[in-house]
């Protein structure tokens, strides 16, 4: 039983991701559709909630150790 709860979890880690990455390139392409400079797609919320993450990943890890 506790596996199944642990693939959910999982399955929910992987749409969570897949769903912030379809978000992240549709503002992307939607900046460069404009003619905007490609740094502008770090700027916007998807892009914002990425580099928290990805902050966040990297303080655990040195954490952590």
């Amino acid at each position: 039983m506790s596996d199944i709860k642990r693939y959910f979890g999982y399955a929910a880690v992987v749409i969570a991701a897949l769903l912030l990455g379809r978000w992240y390139s549709r503002e992307r392409d939607r900046l460069l559709y404009k003619g905007e400079p490609w740094i502008k797609s770090w700027t916007s919320v998807p892009g914002i909630i990425i580099l928290v993450i990805l902050a966040i990943l990297i303080a655990a890890k040195i954490y952590k150790g």
